[in-house]
Parts: structure tokens; C-alpha cells; sequence
């Protein structure tokens, strides 16, 4: 499991895993770079696709982190968390498909499937709906959700960013074998 929270949200659970589960702590948001957020939060980026392209142009070592530990995950399944699923996680996930090879607009449709999920998990943790919200930012920024994560996958080489941030020649392939299954 490549828990991508920030220190100060551990507190908050999950609950007792399992001991054969092995938690990797990878806090990608880097919250202490007050001078990067402050672009995200004023031009309302944050919350949809629109920052992971300035994410990933200060933070590729970051992102390289959270890859390398599902690349080195023990054998079967790995999980990829943060608080809802949908920015820290939504950003690993597309990095993860871009390097197994899956084309932009499936990457995109996955993403899609994934935050129509996203007002039943705002319901049971009792916080508002977010959906609206978002909407209407991509709205004012004249695009999509879909739109602004196909730019990012267009725009950005995926593995050479994340290589020359850190990620490894054998973690590329250990990915490829774990994301990819043999035709």
C-alpha cells in the first residue's frame, strides 16, 4: 500500500491494517513548499487535472517516489491512497498508466469513471459534495477534467520526466510487469 498523505493527515486513519500489509509512506504534496501551493489554491487549479503539469514540473521527484514504491511493492496487489482518491491519487494513477502504456484518452476515461464514484465517498465521510465546485472551475477555465489530463499526457513524456527524477530503469520495467499482463 503507498500512502500518499501528508504527516499531519495520519492521524486521521485508516484503520488497523492487516499485518501482511505493508504501508509505504510517500507524503507527495510536499506542504511545506508554501510558495508552490499559493499559484495552485489563487488561480483555482487545485482540486481538478489543471495543476498536475505545474506538479509535476516542481515535483517530478516526488512523483518518481510514490512510482518507485509501487514498482518495489511486494508481489500482488498495490494500493495507491491519499485522503479522497481523486488529486494525489488521480495524479500517481494517470503517471502509472502513462508508463504501462495505456492511451491518453483511456487514462482519462478512467479518471472519469473514478470521480463519478467520488459524491457517495463525500456523503460517508460527511463532507460537502465537491463536484459542483469543480465543475464550474473547469468551467471558467474554458476545459474539462478529461481535457486538461489529456494536455498533461500530450504535453509531458512521462518516463523521461520521471526518469530523470529519479525513477529507475528496472522500476520502469518492474511497473510494466505488474501494471501490464501479457497478450
Amino acid at each position: 500500500m503507498v500512502d500518499l498523505r501528508n504527516d499531519d493527515e495520519l492521524q486521521a486513519g485508516p484503520p488497523n491494517r492487516p499485518a501482511c500489509v505493508t504501508t509505504v509512506h510517500v507524503p507527495l504534496d510536499d506542504v511545506a513548499d508554501t510558495a508552490f501551493w499559493t499559484c495552485p489554491r489563487e488561480n483555482e487549479l487545485d482540486g481538478a487535472p489543471l495543476y498536475y503539469r505545474p506538479f509535476l514540473d516542481r515535483k517530478a521527484r516526488h512523483c518518481a517516489a510514490a512510482v518507485t514504491a509501487v514498482a518495489r511493492a511486494q508481489p500482488g496487489g498495490a494500493l495507491v491512497h491519499c485522503g479522497l482518491g481523486r488529486d494525489r491519487t488521480g495524479l500517481v494513477v494517470m503517471l502509472l498508466l502513462a508508463l504501462a502504456g495505456a492511451g491518453s484518452d483511456d487514462i482519462a476515461a478512467d479518471y472519469e469513471l473514478s470521480t463519478a464514484r467520488l459524491p457517495a465517498l463525500f456523503a460517508a465521510v460527511g463532507i460537502d459534495d465537491q463536484t459542483e465546485v469543480i465543475r464550474n472551475i473547469l468551467a471558467r477555465k474554458n476545459t474539462t477534467a478529461r481535457d486538461a489530463m489529456i494536455s498533461v499526457l500530450e504535453d509531458v513524456d512521462v518516463e523521461a520526466r520521471l526518469r530523470a527524477a529519479g525513477l529507475g530503469e528496472n522500476d520502469v520495467a518492474a511497473l510494466r510487469d505488474r501494471l501490464v499482463q501479457p497478450e
